[in-house]
């Protein structure tokens, strides 16, 4: 984990592609995608089906890991209106019966547009884009011209590491200036956008076990 202060608060990177607001105890992921691989099946494409039941046993152990009271979905909590099938249902009303005291919100995203709102059961509170918080704004989408600062997702960025020799490797990353927070992807079957550090802002790489910031 690696902490830093943004806005005059202190938040945690989460090497699990989350993060953490200690002193409110609210928990922030973006992009879970859930139930992406019935999309590919619907094509006929064989992926593997259980992305969604592994990314909500890594989710919950966030939530026991930081002890939460609230969680923050930035924007495309299910993949597309065919992701609204039992089995994915089923996993996500199981996760939800572990955490009956746990708010939950979620900030609609582009995905949420085509495929709804969540299923009531999920007793999650849904918010068009921008929801405003105390000091920021949660946001999907992020934008140039802002009024406040926020938090988002949306682009699942990554940052490519170069070795001495050829060799590189790509990582999610989060990027953080005075002005915003950008997320990486919090689903395991999602894609990733390159960035690149542009004067401002901070790359902090995560390979799912640590947050490493990477120098100037």
């Amino acid at each position: 984990m690696e902490t830093i202060l943004w806005q005059q608060h202190d938040f945690i990177l989460c090497p699990e592609k989350a993060l953490y607001w200690p002193a409110k105890k609210r928990l922030f992921v973006g992009d879970t995608h859930f139930g992406k691989a019935a999309s590919f099946w619907k094509m006929g494409i064989p992926v593997p089906g259980n992305n969604t039941e592994e990314d909500c046993d890594r989710l919950g152990k966030l939530v026991q890991q930081t002890e939460a009271e609230a969680l923050v979905f930035l924007g495309d909590f299910l993949h597309a209106q065919v992701s609204k099938n039992e089995t994915v249902r089923d996993t996500l009303l199981q996760w939800r019966k572990n955490f009956p005291e746990l708010k939950l919100h979620l900030v609609r995203g582009n995905h949420d547009l085509h495929s709804g709102d969540p299923w009531p059961e999920l007793e999650i509170q849904c918010h068009p884009d921008p929801w405003e918080m105390e000091d920021f704004d949660c946001r999907h989408i992020p934008i140039e011209q802002k009024s406040r600062p926020y938090l988002a997702g949306h682009t699942h960025p990554s940052y490519r590491l170069h070795s001495r020799g050829m060799n590189s490797i790509s990582s999610p990353c989060f990027v953080v200036s005075p002005e915003k927070i950008i997320l990486p992807a919090f689903g395991s079957f999602t894609g990733t956008m390159k960035v690149n550090k542009t004067d401002g802002e901070t790359i902090y790489v995560t390979d799912g076990n640590e947050v490493i910031k990477i120098p100037s």
